[in-house]
């Protein structure tokens, strides 16, 4: 699997895209692969290299060698022939929604309304990739205390 190197929904992402293909595909042989944006080829096709290859919160790749791909960036076709690529895809497993907030619950709602998939277990990480990926914390303060998550890690006890 591959995904979006430095960033905390990629991390996220790549996590739960691992639980829900374990749960789904009884296999448990993935093997990470992290990815940076930079100039010239993102891919090496020879790193698709698996029986199935994903792509989790960063570009499209067109390679035929990829299985899965989830995205919800803007940015997320490098040129029109990609995105005409994608648009033509019939295997139902491959998604893009540019409205999400993160990746992670975006492949949260695919997983649960295309597959059965329980998100349930892992809402908090979704609900926090969401407010990291989105930078939609309650204020600066917050975002730089981190005072949200002392409150969650000690509930009514009143400890900061």
């Amino acid at each position: 699997m591959f995904y979006h190197d430095k960033c905390f929904d990629g991390a996220s992402s790549a996590a739960l895209f691992s639980r829900f293909y374990r749960n789904a595909s009884a296999r448990s042989g993935l093997r990470l692969h992290r990815l940076a944006a930079s100039r010239g080829a993102l891919f090496d096709e020879k790193e698709f290299d698996g029986d199935e290859n994903a792509i989790v919160d960063f570009k499209y790749s067109s390679s035929p060698k990829i299985t899965w791909w989830f995205d919800h960036h803007e940015s997320a076709f490098l040129s029109p022939a990609d995105a005409a690529h994608f648009e033509r895809e019939q295997s139902n497993r491959k998604f893009y929604d540019p409205d999400f907030k993160s990746c992670t619950s975006f492949i949260a709602m695919i997983a649960e309304q295309n597959f059965g998939f329980d998100p349930k277990p892992v809402a908090e990480l979704v609900h926090w990739t969401d407010i990291v990926d989105s930078a939609k914390y309650e204020s600066a303060k917050s975002a730089v205390e981190c005072s949200a998550r002392n409150e969650i890690d000690h509930g009514d006890r009143g400890v900061q």
